[in-house]
Parts: C-alpha cells; structure tokens; sequence
C-alpha cells in the first residue's frame, strides 16, 4: 500500500540522511573509474568520467624545495600516457562525486597500466613532498591560486588559437545573419490551454506502448565485457614472508591471498604486519581467459592491492619499507584484454536473503547453470539497513516462495561466472511485482510494500 505524499517526502528525507551517514562511515571519498587523459598543471588532472570530458583538482602538493613547474609539467606529460584510472573522487554526503567550480576533487588517482598512484609517480620522479589532508574545495587560498592559473592557461589557449586563425587577440567573431523576426503561428496558439494536439497526443501513446512493452520483457540476451583484473573491497589479512595472505576480509569473505613479495629472506618484520593487518584496501584480483579470478595452490592470485588510509599501492608500499617489489610474472592463461560475458535467464522461486550481497533461490529443476538450490551474490540495498537480521526477516516472510527470474552471468565457455566462488546474478526480477530486487528491497524499506 503506497503511502501519501507526504509521506513519501519524509521516507525520502529518511532515506537522504541514512544514504548520508553510510557514505560518512565508508570515508570521505568514493571510487571512480574513468580515463586519464593529460594535466592542465600538476594540480589539475583533465580526465574522461562517465563520457564526460572534466578537470579533477587535487590537494594542495607542498614541495620541500623549490620546483620548476615548467619542467614538472612536461615530465608528466611524457610520463603518464593516456590510460585507465581510478579516481577517489571526495563525495558531497549522498553518494555523488562532489562538483564546484566546474571540477571534480580527488586525494589521489591510481594509473591502472602503470600500477602507480599520481603521488607515487611524482616521488619515483625524485621529488619529495607532503600532500594536504584538506580537499582542495575546502582550502580557500589554495583554490584562488588553482582557479586563476586556470584563468591564465584558458586566455593563452584563446590567444594561440587567435593566432593560428590569423585573426587579432580578442577580436570577435563576424556577426551572424540578421534572421526573420516574423511570429509564426502554430496550432498551440489556436488550441485552449492544456490541451494537446492529436499528433502529439498519439507520440505520446506510442511512446508509452513501448515503454510498457519493455517493462514486459525486461531481459534479452545481453553482452557484457569485463576488465582482466577485478576490484574488490575489503579489509587487509595477516601477510606471511613467502606472500599468502589469511584473515583478509574481501567483500564479506575470508578467502586465502597471495601476492608477490620481496626474493629475500627476512624482508618482512612485526611492525610491517601490524601496520598492514586491518587496513581498509582494494584487491586486485587477476582473471582468466574465461573472466575468473585465478586460484593457484588455493590461493586467490593477486595483481595488487591499494591501501586507502595511506595511499599506497603495494609496490609503493614496499618501497616506503626499503624493499623492492619484483615484477608481475604474466602467464598465457591469464586474461590480457576484456573478457566477453553472456547474460542468461533462469527462473526459481525467491528462498531467503541470507546476507547483505547474498540471497537464496529454489529451482524446480537442474541445469548446467543451476542446481537445486543456489546462492547468488547480488548489489547490497541501498541504503543499507541498520539492521539487517530484522529487514531480511521481514523481506522473506514477504518474499519467500514466490517466482524470480535471475539473470546469471555466464563466461565465454558456457560455464557460470562467479566471484570468490560465488555465482554472480546481473539483476533479479519477481514477475508478480513486476518489478527487480534493489527496488523491492527500497520499497521495504521505507514501508511502501507491506
């Protein structure tokens, strides 16, 4: 039973201040992915985000000595291609990339071919240097200088493209034709007010049938492409001299880890492990051909790992403790370009929601994507509930035995794709309610399906 407007505005006010203080405990930023393309200084990143051209602004970078920006900024020019990045983008509170000034505000990006943050790969270039704990956006000063540099670099632009025109500085374009000024009339000027024209009317209509026929028909087959490596979140293990990693949590699990470490004995002390263990960090899982993580010896192989509180990545790490990190050591049957996934339906019956990213389905009969009974790793809600034991009670009680329709994920040989064993499902669609699981679990929420 849907509830009034107004209460919907004050499950939506709920809604705003529990998104808010979910996002504040995960920390002051949120990741990105995007594209790195150049720089307009060593402060300003220009970058390709959501296919947006944009600038991202960085902290205030206090150099121990003093720099020749000029020389720093062909360095990087030359010394960062073009490439895939992640940006920790500072949010505005609600779960989107804080924009003012025209710019996003980052503390740091990380070079995904280069396997570097920024800040790494300014201290590889040799310079020494404290980066600010306070955004950009908050340090007033520090932003006048930012936006006027940005003032001069866009009038220089302006005058070497007056010059290559052949045209003066500042000279203005011809003016345009003088146009018609004459009032056409049309048929909203001859129709009463509020109503449509017939033509408009049945665009409309049509518009509407096709929207509805979709909302039918939810799930084609879809093809989706996926990166060789694989994010995940979680929180760092103890590390062992020979690389294995144990007790890490990786996005709600407790799988076994290796990296490659240091080819010396002793490299590894009890202070390096206790600054690590605990740390909040994102794995860099390597995939296969066929788009799974890559088990050796029962160890989940990782590519890297980027530690959020210090901003390091695990080479950098290293070097911060005096070891040099050797190189990854490549295999053919280790995913060197996108991998392919179909999306494919099959249909059971809704049992429990048994964790945040993970839910229960019955089916009726086996397949080569399902047996009897499955789990899935699914999106967690949003917002997440602050008690989940409660929600998921009352979401099964409301759910249980009623048909779903669950778009698995399934890798080029045919076999499904999973994640830290799990299979993965793109969306979960309940043809009852005509509608998908995030929604419904929305919709529970905030008391709008009882």
């Amino acid at each position: 039973m849907l509830l009034r407007s107004s209460g919907k505005t004050a499950a939506l006010l709920v809604l705003l201040t529990m998104l808010s203080a979910g996002l504040q405990a995960f920390g002051p930023t949120i990741t990105q992915n995007g594209t790195w393309q150049s720089i307009s200084s060593f402060q300003v990143i220009q970058a390709r985000i959501n296919d947006q051209n944009e600038q991202v602004c960085l902290p205030r970078i206090m150099f121990k000595d003093e720099i020749d920006q000029n020389l720093l900024k062909e360095q990087i020019k030359k010394g960062i291609p073009s490439q895939e990045a992640i940006f920790h983008l500072y949010h505005d509170g609600l779960g989107s990339p804080k924009k003012q000034g025209g710019m996003y505000y980052a503390s740091d990006v990380f070079l995904k071919d280069m396997k570097v943050t920024y800040t790494g790969f300014l201290r590889k270039l040799g310079y020494d240097f404290k980066v600010s704990s306070t955004p950009a956006f908050e340090d007033k000063e520090f932003m006048r200088d930012v936006l006027y540099s940005r003032h001069i670099n866009t009038a220089m632009t302006a005058q070497q493209a007056d010059k290559k025109n052949g045209g003066k500085p500042g000279e203005k374009p011809a003016a345009a034709p003088n146009k018609s000024t004459m009032r056409v009339t049309t048929v909203f000027d001859v129709l009463p007010a509020g109503v449509i024209p017939p033509r408009i009317r049945a665009q409309q209509e049509e518009i509407a049938r096709r929207v509805n026929a979709l909302k039918g028909r939810p799930y084609e087959t879809e093809i989706i492409q996926i990166d060789p490596l694989r994010w995940a979140a979680g929180r760092m293990g103890l590390i062992r001299e020979d690389g294995s990693i144990s007790g890490a949590n990786v996005e709600g699990q407790k799988p076994e880890l290796m990296i490659r470490v240091p080819p010396v004995s002793g490299w590894l002390n009890a202070d390096m492990i206790k600054e690590l263990n605990g740390q909040p960090c994102e794995f860099v899982l390597q995939r296969n051909g066929m788009g799974l993580e890559v088990v050796d010896n029962g160890r989940y192989l990782l590519r890297d790992i980027y530690f959020n509180n210090l901003k390091l990545s695990w080479e950098e790490w290293l070097q911060k403790n005096n070891q040099i990190c050797p190189p990854f050591v490549d295999r053919p049957e280790y995913a060197s370009g996108t991998i392919p996934l179909e999306v494919k339906l099959v249909s059971g019956k809704w049992e429990a929601m048994k964790a945040p990213v993970l839910c229960e389905i019955i089916f009726g009969s086996t397949s080569p994507l399902n047996g009897p009974r499955e789990l899935f790793r699914v999106f967690p809600p949003d917002p997440r509930p602050k008690d989940f034991a409660t929600f998921a009670t009352k979401f099964n009680g409301i759910f249980k035995g009623r048909d779903a329709d669950i778009s698995m994920l399934v890798c080029p040989d045919g076999k499904p794709y999973h994640e830290i064993g799990q299979k993965r499902a793109r969306r979960i669609y309940f043809p009852r309610e005509k509608n998908t699981l995030d929604m419904l679990q929305n919709a529970v929420m905030t008391g709008q399906f009882k």
